[in-house]
């Protein structure tokens, strides 16, 4: 089995700037994670290594189907239906594997969203590809269709290609990750790391600061060499002027004589070959770092700036309900600076608390200290975001561009008339907006289905650093960003139509 991504540049009609240029990847046995900052062209490079794109020039070599799982998963095809009802023992093991019968398929448009993406992968599995490729298939999933997941994935024996950002799912069965970097207007630029996603990251880091670190000591010693070069020349100007001549007397033989001395000895001679020796050495370094070309080092990170400090909070004993579901919630304290996640299956009420909750502290006139992130945004919100930014003065603009570059965005989206971002765009400015306002209450709904890792991990480091007067409840499925985030933990469960909260 091979696939070979072969010189591959590609570029999307309209675009100022190659997204690939003069890629080469090849892939074997056994899965690889794509991960990277939004924008980079994961999603592209998973379509061009399927065949669904054509690249603009290079070429790409395959043995065997390749099928691509994109994150939307549009329903059954007729070629699947066959498969996944010939009767194999196979497809009837994954079936059971991924906690899905036949009566469940028949009825798939009714199925929830987990239970969707597991069938996307069980028709995607059912066709005995050599080549599999999943684009963000966590997105979304509770802990128990993540396992599911992983566990039929891992029964796969060709090349499969997981673009995420998801490190628990990534890590469980890849052990290599290939991680794209794009700069403002450059190509994207690949490192194919064998490490599982989180330790890959970190690599990734250290190789960064080595880079850097090596690249300014080679520029600090063409600095000194020119600079050691400049004060011999000096001094061999200096020496020449003082075996001129001129000014001596014709009849000063002696003078004349001790300078045709001096210059017989070569020192002069040996200042200027110490010199050429300073400069080449120069430039031979000079050679050197443009061989390096300059690591890029994008500024990372954000200091947490929190408003005022707001008291301990409360929720009082409620019965919440959405359609003929009902969430009992106890009376609730919680004192400033906590850091909780918000567990539980999905349809279990985790949104529904945490949309409840924000309405409690609005009406208790806490609006200005509450950062809210749905999972998904309104119209309505969206252009209110919008509205917040634009109504900004420039200074004010560039201070959140900035936040936005650094939270590993290529902000020029916000320079176009549209501002038409996508969801992840959109949350890092809503975070970027709610760090210059000072919020100190954070109320997160699944930010990890639309941030990408360069974003999360900021956050982490955000949170664990200066987060000590954040007050925050964070509803995710990242078991990893709940670790680094989070220090208590509360869980819903829910038993039929009805559900309870617990701390």
């Amino acid at each position: 089995m091979f696939l070979h991504l072969e010189g591959i540049s590609f570029s999307y009609p309209g675009s100022g700037c190659a997204l690939f240029s003069g890629l080469s990847l090849s892939f074997s046995e056994g899965w690889t994670v794509i991960a990277g900052a939004n924008g980079t062209g994961k999603s592209t490079l998973a379509a061009i290594a399927s065949g669904l794109l054509l690249p603009d020039s290079g070429r790409v070599r395959r043995s065997g189907e390749a099928i691509l799982c994109p994150q939307v998963f549009e329903g059954l095809q007729p070629e699947d239906w066959s498969d996944i009802f010939s009767g194999d023992n196979h497809v009837g093991m994954l079936k059971s594997s991924l906690s899905l019968t036949d009566e469940m398929i028949e009825r798939e448009q009714s199925l929830s969203g987990g239970e969707k993406k597991r069938l996307q992968l069980l028709a995607a599995l059912s066709h005995s590809p050599e080549i599999l490729i999943l684009d963000e298939p966590t997105n979304h999933l509770d802990a128990y269709s993540r396992e599911l997941m992983v566990r039929a994935l891992r029964t796969f024996s060709g090349i499969g290609i997981i673009v995420s950002h998801d490190r628990s799912f990534a890590s469980a069965l890849s052990h290599r990750t290939v991680l794209i970097e794009r700069g403002t207007d450059e190509a994207a630029s690949i490192e194919d790391i064998p490490q599982p996603l989180s330790e890959a990251l970190d690599e990734s880091e250290r190789r960064r600061k080595a880079g850097r670190s090596a690249y300014d000591s080679i520029l600090s010693a063409i600095s000194e060499e020119n600079s050691i070069a400049a004060r011999l020349s000096e001094k061999s100007r200096e020496k020449q002027r003082g075996l001129s001549k001129r000014g001596i007397s014709s009849k000063d033989h002696d003078a004349k004589a001790r300078i045709d001395g001096a210059r017989l000895t070569g020192r002069d001679a040996s200042l200027d070959g110490a010199m050429r020796n300073h400069i080449s050495h120069s430039r031979q370094l000079e050679e050197k770092l443009s061989s390096m070309g300059k690591p890029l080092m994008r500024k990372e990170g954000l200091t947490l700036i929190t408003g005022m400090h707001v008291p301990d909070l409360s929720f009082p004993e409620s019965v919440l309900s959405i359609g003929d579901y009902t969430l009992s919630v106890p009376a609730l304290s919680i004192k400033a600076g906590s850091h909780i996640a918000l567990k539980g299956r999905n349809g279990s009420g985790k949104t529904l608390f945490l949309r409840s909750f924000h309405e409690h502290l609005v009406g208790q006139g806490r609006e200005r200290h509450v950062l809210y992130l749905p999972q998904e945004f309104t119209e309505e919100e969206i252009r209110g975001i919008i509205a917040s930014f634009l109504s900004l003065e420039d200074d004010e603009k560039g201070i959140i561009i900035s936040d936005m570059y650094r939270m590993g965005s290529n902000p020029s989206a916000l320079f176009s008339e549209s501002l038409a971002l996508s969801p992840g765009e959109m949350k890092k400015l809503a975070i970027a907006l709610s760090r210059r306002e000072g919020r100190s209450v954070l109320l997160m709904d699944e930010p990890t289905n639309h941030l990408d890792i360069v974003s999360m991990r900021i956050l982490e480091r955000m949170f664990r650093d200066d987060g000590k007067n954040l007050t925050m409840i964070l509803v995710s499925h990242d078991e990893a960003f709940l670790s680094a985030c989070t220090d208590a933990a509360w869980e819903i469960k829910r038993d039929g139509q009805s559900g309870r909260l617990t701390t």
